[in-house]
């Protein structure tokens, strides 16, 4: 009786072990990219990085879709045109669900 439990214990602890280690691999989030225009953006525009998020974040719910962070940085140089269609040099990351990768993709997201 007493092996019967210690080998029930034995497998309890190597399933919840197996669970912790290969339940945790699976990511439900993706980050996604967004190459900055000069006007022709779904949002508002403005040069202050942190206003420039929550415009976003904004726009993003909206549209149904859960930002749960997001990064702009500079990574390129500006497109030498300044039509609103140009890219500023401003790449925007948002950290969103698997499952609204497809919404953030029809907003020009990659």
């Amino acid at each position: 009786m007493a092996l019967g439990l210690h080998m029930l214990r034995t497998c309890l602890i190597l399933f919840v072990v197996s669970v912790v280690f290969f339940g945790c691999n699976k990511s439900n989030f993706r980050w996604l990219t967004y190459d900055e225009t000069y006007c022709s953006d779904k949002w508002a525009y403005t040069l202050n990085n942190e206003k420039q998020k929550d415009n976003i974040v904004a726009y993003m719910d909206k549209q149904g879709v859960k930002v749960f962070e997001i990064e702009i940085f500079n990574d390129r140089t500006p497109d030498s045109c300044k039509d609103c269609n140009c890219k500023s040099g401003r790449r925007i990351k948002c950290k969103i669900k698997k499952r609204d990768e497809s919404l953030i993709k029809k907003e020009g997201f990659y």
